[in-house]
């Protein structure tokens, strides 16, 4: 099938920006009918998690989170409904209670589940439930924490992860892990890299897969033996750690992948797709030990006779294009599916009749589902606007996904295939309804522009609650991180678009060059212009924006960026002076500070190179934003927290120190107990009062604040 090229869209720039800037007011309610979306109801929306489709098809489970301002808690419990009755029959499982987190759940038969919870264990363990009377039943008592569980009912077997130490099982681990505690000294000695990664120091225990037999009687579960370590007997270095596994379909042998561990993991991104026998009796196989990037997301065919995966070819590149890989199990040959499409997919998935894949896939402004089928090519587009993950199918022609886009939450949906051929979705779950119903969200528009290299770039667009286009209105302009990544039409737990426009603003986020919707090419141009690239497109789109658009305020736009687009708040704070002020959360301030300091050097070594190298040190020197704090004048909140081992807190103390020897208005916003995310609902409430109280007094706009 042949897609949608840029030189397609590009004819339909000019439509589209007509469209986006001159709206028909008609599409605008009765204001006086809705409320304004603000941060506390925000926190407080429910969240669907892990859901699942029972072995005869007729139910589904899922988990669900909820957090209840007025007395800090939170917890998780599961709920499932039948799927011909509709959310009309859904029921509470297990109870939803404070602190309690009862978390993936799979099925065992059709009318049991297991999941994960602590429940009075010393640990989390392996629960299970029944649909029936919703009896609980606790089937583990480890001392060592059990997590990710699946289970085989051909090989009558459970498998699940849990940390533990080199040559121990999991209870040597959990006393290991106390006798380390106690002791006089607190002195950790490392001999390599890593020694911290995303929020955690790296110690000695990793997290390695096991089985348990697990007898079914009747939905009564009972497990035997002791749980085995299937990559116990691997001859590479110690510490493998499998971060996606499948039984295979005889439940014979098990799937995972894992990164290759050694002194070079911290600047490499080997991933290895590996098989072994459930009873770990010899050492697991790597099946793509011919390729140096990393492999991601192995899974059986129905039929037993293939296993496909993601592959990125390029060693060192985290953003490389994931390759789909069909592997024989009997010939053991290796096949590239769709080697001429320039799209790289997130997640794929097998059909029941092991004759095609479905693919998760970042496309423009959506992450689509697209149906591949295998014996000729062909690619269909199954799902439009969105973010959307599938989940299982139920029959030949519909199947349960889940959908989220900038105006919902994560849904359920069924998507059946029409008798035009076409794919109809149809939402089956509604947890935020009630909630929802009381405020107007922007709809996803977009506009297209001539950005760098004279390629067409998209933008995102949401109108503020209460748009009149008779009306000027700030620019709230978002900057995505990654920078690989792009933004999309999904809804957020971090940064979400609609709470901004909710509170007045014009919210805009440009998909500038770098990012993952837009074909290889696109993503891989940012290697070397960290600065250049993305600059040019966001100030090109700003330009277009505001010569487009009546309706903007120029003399109020606000620089709003997270990681990457931190970074990009400290470059832009040294190029112009065209924003009113600026947010940078968690940015880098000295590119060559923060390779020295970082978790993982693949990021930096591909984007830019090794600064001891000559050649390299230009150009990390031409795009760092630390050269040109001469130039900084613009107001700016950094923000910036002690667990962020990604892009450590010393960038953002560097980036408000100068701010604060040079006399420009700042704020620096500190978390101590928060990572490269803000995590933690009262400090999620906290983040965003400062985000708009900084952005509303330097746009005049009345925006919540937190009491």
């Amino acid at each position: 099938m042949k897609l949608t090229r840029f030189t397609l869209i590009s004819v339909l720039v000019a439509v589209s920006v007509a469209d986006v800037f001159n709206p028909d007011p008609s599409q605008f309610p009765d204001w006086g009918k809705y409320e304004k979306f603000n941060p506390d109801h925000y926190v407080q929306l429910k969240r669907l998690d892990s859901p699942s489709l029972s072995p005869d098809k007729s139910k589904v489970v899922y988990s669900q989170y909820q957090y209840n301002k007025d007395d800090d808690s939170s917890g998780k419990n599961l709920r499932v409904f039948d799927l011909q009755s509709g959310y009309e029959s859904v029921v509470d499982l297990t109870e939803y209670k404070y602190k309690l987190s009862d978390s993936s759940p799979v099925w065992v038969d059709s009318n049991t589940i297991a999941f994960t919870a602590v429940r009075g264990s010393p640990e989390s363990n392996i629960f299970t439930v029944s649909t029936v009377d919703k009896k609980i039943s606790q089937i583990t008592n480890f001392t060592n924490g059990v997590y990710d569980i699946i289970y085989s009912k051909k090989a009558s077997m459970f498998a699940f992860i849990s940390k533990v130490y080199k040559g121990m099982d999991l209870e040597q681990s959990s006393a290991e892990r106390m006798r380390i505690a106690d002791l006089p000294s607190s002195g950790i000695v490392f001999d390599k890299l890593f020694v911290r990664r995303w929020n955690e120091w790296i110690l000695k225990d990793r997290y390695q897969l096991f089985t348990i037999k697990a007898s079914n009687n009747n939905g009564v579960l009972k497990t035997s033996g002791e749980p085995v370590n299937i990559v116990a007997k691997y001859s590479g270095e110690w510490g493998l750690e499998p971060d996606f596994y499948q039984f295979s379909p005889d439940g014979k042998r098990i799937l995972f992948s894992a990164k290759i561990q050694g002194k070079e993991e911290a600047w490499q991104t080997d991933a290895g797709i590996f098989e072994a026998p459930v009873d770990g009796s010899s050492e697991p196989v790597r099946l793509n030990s011919n390729f140096n990037g990393a492999g991601s997301n192995p899974i059986y065919s129905p039929d037993g006779k293939s296993i496909v995966w993601l592959q990125m070819a390029t060693r060192g590149y985290e953003a490389d294009q994931n390759q789909v890989i069909l592997y024989d199990i009997v010939s053991k040959k290796q096949t590239r599916l769709i080697p001429n499409w320039d799209r790289s997919p997130s997640t794929i998935d097998f059909s029941e009749d092991s004759l095609k894949l479905f693919m998760q896939v970042p496309y423009e402004k959506d992450v689509a589902l697209f149906e591949l089928i295998i014996s000729n090519n062909t690619i269909n587009r199954l799902t439009k606007d969105g973010t959307a993950t599938f989940v299982s199918q139920i029959d030949n022609d519909s199947m349960l996904i889940s959908v989220n886009t900038l105006q919902h939450p994560t849904a359920l949906f069924t998507l059946k295939k029409s008798s035009s051929g076409d794919y109809q979705p149809k939402q089956i779950t509604f947890e935020n309804k009630k909630a929802l119903d009381k405020f107007w969200f922007s709809k996803t528009e977009t506009f297209w522009f001539t950005g760098a290299l004279d390629e067409p770039v998209q933008a995102m667009l949401l109108y503020p609650h209460g748009f009149d286009p008779n009306c000027k209105y700030p620019v709230f302009y978002l900057i995505h991180g990654g920078p690989q990544a792009s933004w999309n039409d999904g809804w957020s737990w971090r940064w979400n678009p609609n709470l901004y426009a909710n509170q007045g603003f014009l919210v805009v986020i440009v998909n500038f060059h770098g990012g993952d919707a837009y074909g290889q090419a696109f993503t891989d141009s940012i290697r070397y212009n960290s600065g250049s690239y993305p600059y040019e497109d966001l100030m090109k789109g700003l330009d277009v924006l505001i010569h487009n658009a009546p309706f903007v305020d120029e003399n109020n736009v606000v620089g709003v960026g997270a990681s990457y687009g931190g970074y990009m708040i400290n470059w832009l704070n040294g190029q112009t002076d065209r924003f009113k002020a600026f947010v940078n959360h968690n940015g880098v301030f000295n590119s060559i500070g923060t390779y020295y300091m970082t978790d993982e050097l693949y990021f930096d070594e591909f984007g830019s190179g090794i600064p001891w190298v000559p050649a390299d040190r230009e150009i990390f020197e031409k795009y760092n934003p630390e050269r040109y704090v001469a130039n900084w004048k613009t107001p700016t909140l950094i923000i910036h927290s002690e667990n962020d081992y990604r892009i450590p807190i010393s960038e953002g103390l560097s980036a408000f120190t100068v701010l604060q020897r040079k006399g420009i208005d700042s704020k620096y916003l500190y978390f101590p107990d928060e990572d490269h995310w803000i995590n933690t609902p009262h400090n999620v409430l906290k983040w965003i009062s400062e985000i708009l109280d900084w952005t509303g007094t330097y746009t005049n706009t009345t925006v919540w604040s937190l009491e």
